[in-house]
């Protein structure tokens, strides 16, 4: 939706349900911000008047998007505690004196886009007199020429779904520091943004100002869609002024929205506004303001000024003393004043020294036909006088480069913020200036997608050679390079100097393509988010140098395809990490693709979406212990068998879009641990989940658990007979199912009860008439097997693995150690003092149980509490079943009742051998014979 619509329309339909008293085609409700009193919704109905009977306690009356022509005397008298008034997009051409009587209490009054002349004859000397405790008004888009590009805007923002466009006009920090300044209050600072049709009105605009200065005629924005009014518009320009007068009763005025009239003063009347901070007189929509020249004249009657917003204004000419008077002057928006330039802005910067300026806003103030601007020291030498300057935005420039030294002799001491953002920038000599800027903390030098750049050299080269220059555009929109594969940021051998204080540096869509090898970043510097997507680097090999404090990196949408798996160990702070959009396939395929992350111990957050990663080793993310939001969209997935169980934070996981119609019960178990404490979301919309008898156990979960799946609409169902559907409601599905599937279940389960307890006792019988002969048979087999493994293979390393839990250490390192080892000469393998560094734990454990004649297991109510004991367990098992021979002997150190030992535990004790630890001194020199020779069997 259009910023402008959005808040010169305020409210053009509020949720309401009715109340009391609430007059014809109105919504009345309880008003959020004065509880006791209504909120009154008459927009959009069509209404040629004020409506009457509207309840006394109203304190928010929306009338706007009507057809109210003149406001009468006394229209609003009975409304004495209305705080809210919108008037705007009506036919309002005129207001009689009294109109607004009785609205003692009014602070904001919205009368823009309507039919009201600027000019004293409009706006009588006594009309605003009732409104003593106005702070908010709003004047502007009053021309009758601009009525069809309000309503345009109006219809824009109630037909299109977007809540705000994608172009962000004021600076992120600027926005987030004063609220009110500008359009978009609410944008988010990374939102991807669309310059497409922001390009277009910026080429025309420019363009018809160029000729407009070509032709010597006076400068008319948006005359090439309103030609045939152009004339007129400038003679009305030429007949409005500021009325000053009425406006000067306005003694609690804080912000004044209001046209900017060609060569016009704000009058004397402005004197009395000694709380005037805000002063908006920006023509975004096209010819709200047609200022031309500013002088020191132009605002010398509203001296106490903070905030001042001339863009969009076709400013030509800007005086040294423009800006002199306003002392107090902390924000300054000058932007899409095409005609305005580097030049004309330098002079303006010296009156500009003498204010307190926070904030300079100078977006695309020269032609985009323009050749690409060099900003010379020259140049600069103003901007250096601007001591309390610490935000600067300059998009849309075409700026290429910087003067060497123009940075280092031309910056503002105190500038933090630097967004430079779709202009023209290539890589020279002036980036080794940046050292220089040592205020700076946060600095964009994002590049244009689909926008020509110049081609991008590393510092030092002279000539760029061809494998710099662009050529068409390729994937996701980002720009193709013509290269070859040689392109590395290693080839001038020097070291990046970043400012000592920047902590966030963005540059995507910059052009660049490189191999990042051997990047070395001076180590005295701050920075913790480094926002590099959308470029082109198809090996990630390092090392890297100088990031050890990195937090965030965006390295998405780059044409990856090789990552060394030492890469990432050089980001040991790395919290934040987007690699999604490249192609890993191959990479994380790798037996050791755990490796590649796995010096990544304080990550919290990962996306790896649209890799086309299909299925990946079920360990990758074994040591990402801390990781929260983990995100595998798009990634071709047909099963999921990744190990999550050591995340014990993780609260979103995003599996959308792929090819996944089940989540095997380790995870679902784990996800529910996790839910107990914390809110857990999983997305796995778009995938063709199993509608089918085999996994009712899975939606069931779906339904029940407390993890969040979102809106179950955008869930697919794969039926039985492979036919998706949407998932429109898991409860009717689910019911479904147990009808279909219940109808032939208990048949088929009864006849193969029937079969399986025929052959059973079949069996059972059989084994009963020669039970000697069988038990003889199994003692004689295994007896002789045993022998003759005793014979053959005698080629183990250790005589026992010994699994013990954690809590037991002091035991194993200290007793039974000194007894087995030291005095009857065993070799024992004990996971602190003999598992292989840096190889997976499980591979550890498997690797010592095959290398050991025996599994001697510590049993303890420790050792039951612990997972990876139990797999040490499990392991053991297998081993015994692949082998045939004796490898568990329980040694029971502490003494657990059977009705506290899990039923697989209490199992294999019985099963296999075990001895009890004696806890008297006298009886533990036989204890210890005994255990080392039941070891050596």
């Amino acid at each position: 939706m259009n910023p402008v619509a959005l808040v010169l329309l305020g409210v053009c339909s509020v949720a309401a349900s009715p109340g009391r008293a609430c007059p014809q085609k109105c919504q009345c409700k309880t008003d959020p911000e004065y509880p006791d009193g209504q909120v009154v919704d008459c927009s959009q109905q069509g209404l040629t008047q004020v409506p009457s009977h509207i309840p006394p306690d109203t304190t928010t009356l929306l009338l706007a998007c009507n057809q109210l022509g003149t406001l009468h005397n006394g229209s609003f008298s009975e409304l004495q505690r209305l705080v809210k008034l919108n008037l705007a997009f009506n036919v309002i051409d005129a207001i009689e004196e009294n109109a607004f009587v009785g609205l003692n209490s009014l602070m904001t009054l919205n009368l823009a886009c309507n039919n009201l002349t600027l000019s004293p004859a409009t706006y009588p000397p006594g009309i605003f007199r009732p409104l003593a405790s106005l702070q908010v008004l709003y004047l502007n888009e009053n021309n009758w020429a601009q009525r069809s590009q309000c309503w345009q805007l109006v219809s824009q923002s109630l037909t299109q779904s977007e809540r705000f466009p994608s172009i962000q006009y004021a600076a992120p920090s600027l926005i987030r520091s004063h609220e009110k300044f500008g359009f978009l209050a609410d944008v988010a600072l990374d939102a991807e943004r669309d310059h497409g049709s922001m390009l277009h009105r910026m080429f025309i605009s420019s363009k018809n100002q160029e000729d407009s200065l070509a032709s010597g005629r006076p400068l008319q924005f948006g005359a090439s869609e309103h030609s045939s009014d152009s004339t007129s518009l400038g003679e009305a320009a030429t007949n409005q002024d500021y009325p000053d007068e009425a406006l000067s009763h306005l003694l609690n005025l804080r912000e004044l929205h209001i046209d900017g009239l060609t060569n016009k003063t704000l009058g004397r009347g402005f004197r009395n506004l000694t709380r005037l901070t805000f002063l908006d007189l920006n023509g975004m929509t096209g010819s709200g303001c047609l200022m031309q020249t500013v002088s020191s004249q132009t605002l010398a009657n509203a001296p106490h000024l903070q905030h001042v917003n001339l863009s969009h204004c076709d400013i030509v000419n800007l005086t040294a003393d423009a800006f002199e008077v306003l002392k107090d002057l902390r924000v300054l928006d000058l932007s899409f004043n095409f005609a305005l330039g580097f030049d004309r802005l330098g002079d303006a910067l010296e009156g500009l020294a003498k204010t307190k300026l926070e904030s300079l806003v100078i977006d695309s103030i020269v032609p985009l036909r323009t050749l690409g601007t060099q900003i010379t020291e020259d140049r600069m030498r103003h901007f250096k006088k601007l001591k309390y300057l610490r935000e600067l935005q300059a998009r849309f420039n075409r700026i290429e480069s910087f003067e060497e030294g123009a940075l280092c002799n031309g910056t503002p001491p105190n500038l933090k913020y630097v967004y430079l953002n779709a202009n023209l920038l290539e890589l020279a000599p002036y980036v080794n200036d940046l050292r220089c800027l040592e205020s700076l903390e946060v600095l964009y030098i994002d590049g244009y997608n689909n926008y020509w750049t110049p081609p991008l050299r590393p510092p030092g080269f002279s000539n760029p050679p061809a494998k710099y220059y662009k050529t068409a555009p390729g994937r996701y929109g980002a720009p193709a390079v013509r290269t070859d594969n040689d392109a590395t940021l290693q080839e001038n051998h020097s070291e990046f100097m970043l400012p000592p204080n920047l902590r966030v540096f963005r540059a995507r869509h910059f052009g660049l393509f490189y191999k990042l090898l051997q990047i070395h970043v001076n180590p005295n510097n701050s920075l913790q988010r480094m926002i590099a997507g959308e470029n082109h680097f198809p090996i990630w090999g390092g090392p890297v140098t100088g990031l050890e404090n990195l937090t965030e990196l965006d390295l998405s949408n780059s044409f990856a395809s090789a990552i060394d798996p030492e890469f990432f160990n050089s980001f040991p702070s790395l919290e934040v990490l987007d690699i999604s959009g490249n192609q890993l396939r191959a990479v994380f395929k790798r037996n050791d693709s755990y490796t590649i992350l796995g010096g990544l111990r304080s990550l919290k957050e990962l996306d790896m979406s649209r890799n086309d990663l299909g299925h990946i080793p079920d360990a990758t993310f074994i040591n990402l212990t801390n990781l929260e939001r983990l995100s595998l969209a798009t990634n071709g997935m047909g099963r999921f068998t990744l190990v999550l169980s050591h995340m014990k934070s993780l609260t979103h996981l995003n599996l959308s879009e792929n090819q996944l119609h089940t989540l095997p019960k380790s995870v679902r178990d784990h996800l529910d641990a996790v839910a107990e404490t914390r809110n857990v979301t999983v997305s796995m919309t778009y995938n063709p989940i199993g509608c089918t008898c085999q996994n009712i156990d899975f939606l069931t979960w779906i339904r029940d658990s407390k993890v969040f799946f979102g809106t179950h609409q955008f869930y697919y169902c794969r039926l039985a007979d492979g036919s998706l559907m949407f998932m429109r409601n898991i409860d009717g599905t689910i019911d479904q199912l147990e009808r279909s599937c219940g109808s032939y279940v208990g048949v088929f389960v009864g006849a193969v009860a029937s079969s399986l307890l025929f052959l059973g006792l079949l069996v059972v019988a059989l084994a009963y008439r020669v039970r000697w002969k069988l038990r003889y048979l199994y003692y004689a087999t295994r007896l002789s097997f045993q022998r003759d493994k005793r014979h053959h293979d005698d080629g183990f390393e250790f005589d026992a693995f010994v699994s013990f839990a954690g809590e037991d250490m002091e035991f194993v390192d200290g007793e039974l150690k000194e007894e087995l080892e030291e005095g009857r000469g065993l070799k024992l393998c004990i996971h602190e003092r003999d598992f292989v560094p840096g190889q997976y734990i499980a591979s550890n454990i498997v690797d010592s149980v095959q290398r050991s004649r025996r599994t001697l297991v510590v049993l303890t109510r420790a050792l039951l509490a612990s997972d990876w004991c139990h797999y040490e367990l499990q392991m053991a098992l297998v081993e015994a079943a692949e082998t045939g021979r004796d490898v568990l002997l329980f040694l029971l150190y502490e003494h657990v009742p059977s009705h506290e030992l899990p039923r697989e535990v209490l199992f294999n004790i019985q099963a296999a051998s075990y001895i009890e630890f004696p806890h008297t001194e006298s009886d533990r020199g036989l204890f210890w014979d005994r255990l080392a020779n039941a070891l050596r069997r």
